[in-house]
């Protein structure tokens, strides 16, 4: 039982020292970008209280972002170019778009990629443009308990999404979503910003369903 605990504190101190070289890799790239993100908070305080589990999650998470930056600046792109590095995100996921999707994203937009089962699988770095929490808070925290948002529009998104996986919509489309507000519940800077979930279109794998793409135009409010 000692070995086994002793094997346990080993590797939670390797993955905490790779979280934060890979977290801080991230980071210098996206200052080149002019984005000023803090890797993560003095202590690891919200990634240390993971299960070990949950850190080797984090980090493969963490890895996937790393491996793309690191072959979009390869290839001469900017991590900017959301058209370039969304396409990359579609290959290393497996996932196929839509004919049209692309004629609609545009570098202002913040891109997501969901799961059939609402697991984040891709974020671009435009989110960041509007978001004052670190690396480490937004990849060991729930969604809900890092932003707020009236539950009613919670519930139309869901829904929308459910249209997509369902099959009913099987094309790129404006969700019935209205316009609303986003705050940040955790932060220190407590962020607000407008949001408008401007597109919605599904990801094929195997010719199949297995995500859906969100767009989303974002305005910051004065707090």
């Amino acid at each position: 039982m000692q070995l086994d605990s002793l094997l346990d504190g080993n590797l939670d101190e390797i993955l905490s020292q790779e979280f934060k070289t890979i977290s801080e890799d991230i980071c210098r790239m996206l200052a080149t970008e002019g984005k000023a993100i803090v890797p993560y908070l003095p202590g690891l305080p919200y990634f240390s209280n993971l299960p070990t589990a949950g850190k080797k999650q984090v980090v493969e998470t963490l890895r996937f972002y790393q491996e793309l930056c690191h072959s979009q600046l390869a290839e001469g792109y900017r991590i900017n170019d959301s058209l370039s590095f969304t396409w990359r995100a579609f290959r290393r996921l497996g996932l196929v778009p839509r004919a049209d999707l692309f004629s609609h994203i545009t570098d202002e937009d913040i891109v997501e990629i969901y799961s059939t089962d609402h697991i984040q699988l891709f974020r671009n770095f435009a989110f960041f443009d509007f978001c004052s929490y670190t690396l480490e808070e937004l990849h060991t925290n729930e969604w809900w308990a890092l932003f707020a948002r009236d539950e009613e529009i919670t519930t139309r998104i869901i829904q929308e999404a459910g249209k997509v996986f369902s099959g009913e919509v099987q094309e790129t489309f404006a969700p019935d979503i209205p316009k609303h507000v986003l705050r940040e519940i955790r932060s220190a800077d407590r962020l607000s910003q407008t949001m408008e979930i401007r597109r919605m279109s599904p990801l094929y794998r195997n010719k199949k369903v297995a995500a859906v793409i969100v767009l989303e135009k974002v305005e910051m409010l004065q707090n």
